[in-house]
């Protein structure tokens, strides 16, 4: 079964869904990634506010995804993707005052916390479909979130050339689309017929929605083993850079590294996951993918005699190919298995949960590695050290704490009959 053929066992709503997967990443990319420097260099801001707007951004997104996963199951998956669609919208365009402070806060606020609304709904809206297994699902997700961060960067940049207006404007009017889209095209109640049958005040309010998630011991060991994953996905656009520029590199180098993976993971992605599916277990791919994305780190190890011409490139696409085969392997499984372990009950709330376990293992992940770096008298490949460290203790531990019983479970739910 092809990518497209796929797709087109999708209805309507998850098609819509998927391209506005891609819409997010892709307006997100386009404008986010050239906002510091717009702030810094055209509005001459200092370095400090221009780091603190960021930081709200960031936090109101990582911070807000529990509040998100919470509302999504309380009022309708649909009610949440309106409004995280319609928040996004009115956050870029309250950029074109980002010269008022007050102002430029609240873009801030909405853009991240728009994020926080429509991540976690949209996620529990892609597990609860039966058209197609929820690993091909998550894969599909998985090509549109890459598109969207491959192209943004290009279109951000022919749009910055234009003005910053210009790149506001645009960037804002596909969500605005959207919202009206998906008012339209989402049924009332985007939930699932389990979360349906549990309607009782004492099981739907909060409190015993968090108690829910709180009990649930299986997801969150997960949920802690799966911080060492989100210690390294994000190496890609952190470690990197700060490695290349130490080596006297160019900026072109991180964008050949960004790129690669991401024009690996549009292409590969959906077949890399068929094959998966028809040999090992969900579970056996979560432990070798974490495994694969640290060992990748081990390709800068070697002192290489090479420091320019296109041999440069060679360890850098080899941690490349590695780091995203591991990503691909592991990450539809990853997304899947929280689901399976909700028993899909309060499926947003799950995933509003475990992005908060994200959070922290980015941060912690970040702050290992750049320890690493300021130590490198110690040792020049330190951080590599730790970050194939890091892998191989997050594989190991997920192969030795996650019960069987998960891995025939899941097995059994991710390969549906279709109809």
């Amino acid at each position: 079964m092809s990518i497209f053929s796929s797709y087109q066992k999708l209805n309507n709503q998850y098609r819509w869904m998927l391209c506005a997967t891609f819409v997010f990443n892709l307006g997100f990319y386009m404008l986010i990634p050239f906002l510091a420097g717009y702030l810094k260099q055209d509005l001459l801001l200092s370095a400090t506010l221009v780091g603190i707007v960021l930081g709200v951004r960031s936090f109101c997104q990582q911070g807000l995804f529990l509040v998100g996963g919470l509302l999504a199951d309380l009022f309708g998956a649909k009610t949440l993707i309106v409004i995280g669609c319609l928040l996004r919208a009115i956050g870029f365009l309250l950029f074109l005052f980002a010269q008022i402070t007050p102002m430029l806060f609240i873009a801030a606020f909405l853009t991240g916390f728009a994020g926080a609304l429509f991540t976690p709904a949209a996620q529990a809206y892609f597990a609860k479909q039966e058209m197609i297994s929820r690993a091909q699902m998550f894969s599909l997700v998985g090509v549109a979130r890459n598109g969207g961060e491959l192209l943004g960067p290009l279109c951000g940049l022919l749009l910055l050339n234009i003005g910053f207006d210009i790149l506001c404007i645009v960037a804002s009017i596909p969500f605005l689309i959207f919202t009206v889209i998906f008012t339209i095209l989402l049924p009332k109640s985007a939930i699932s017929s389990h979360t349906k049958h549990n309607t009782n005040t004492s099981s739907k309010n909060i409190s015993g929605m968090i108690t829910r998630v709180l009990g649930n011991r299986g997801f969150l060991k997960f949920s802690a083993i799966m911080m060492g994953y989100f210690m390294l996905i994000n190496q890609i656009s952190f470690a990197i850079p700060i490695h290349i520029v130490n080596q006297s590199g160019e900026l072109q180098d991180v964008a050949w590294v960004l790129t690669l993976c991401a024009i690996i993971a549009i292409c590969l992605q959906f077949p890399v996951t068929r094959l998966c599916e028809r040999w090992l277990a969900p579970q056996h791919w979560i432990t070798v993918g974490i495994a694969l994305m640290g060992l990748s780190f081990g390709s800068l190890v070697p002192d290489w005699p090479f420091n320019e011409g296109i041999l440069y490139y060679v360890p850098l696409s080899v941690l490349a190919i590695v780091f995203t085969l591991g990503t691909m392997v592991s990450f539809p499984f990853i997304m899947s298995q929280i689901s399976d372990l909700a028993n899909n009950h309060y499926v947003a709330t799950h995933y509003g949960f475990f992005y908060l376990f994200a959070g922290v293992g980015l941060i912690a992940g970040s702050s290992i590695v750049g320890l690493a770096f300021d130590l490198s008298d110690i040792s020049t490949h330190l951080a590599w050290y730790c970050l194939m460290a890091i892998g191989l203790v997050s594989a190991v531990l997920h192969a030795l704490l996650m019960p069987s019983h998960v891995e025939q479970e899941q097995s059994r739910l991710t390969h549906p009959s279709t109809h």
